[in-house]
């Protein structure tokens, strides 16, 4: 019940930040009438046609900006590069390696035909 109350949360907020534009239209015509006559900058003449658009105007222009300024702040971070040499540290490895020095005990061992007596699988007793 917990993570399912967290999960519409996170979503109706999701939803909210991706339809924010839509909502403050749809708010808009919902309240047009109180927009027009209580808000509105041209309320007070008369042969304007605004109807309260001035502010539908004003308050997407903000959502824009606000838009914008969130994605430089995103694109200031991407500049950050992190490299995995700077933790590591070097080793150099020399251009030749001479194996023999390391398989020189190994050269003339013949192979074996049965390897049995190595690798087996594991026993398992059966009791009845």
């Amino acid at each position: 019940m917990f993570k399912q109350s967290i999960a519409i949360l996170f979503l109706f907020a999701f939803l909210t930040q991706m339809f924010s534009k839509a909502i403050i239209v749809c708010s808009f015509y919902a309240n047009q009438s109180y927009i027009a006559k209580n808000l509105c900058e041209n309320r007070k003449k008369p042969k304007s046609c605004c109807e309260g658009k001035c502010q539908l105007t004003k308050k997407l222009n903000k959502e824009t900006n606000e838009d914008k300024q969130s994605n430089e702040r995103k694109s200031s971070k991407e500049s950050e590069v992190l490299s995995s040499i700077s933790f590591f540290t070097h080793q150099l490895i020399p251009n030749s390696i001479d194996i023999s020095k390391f398989y020189s005990e190994h050269k003339l061992i013949k192979p074996i035909d049965k390897s049995y007596a190595i690798f087996h699988p594991p026993g398992i007793k059966f009791t009845i």
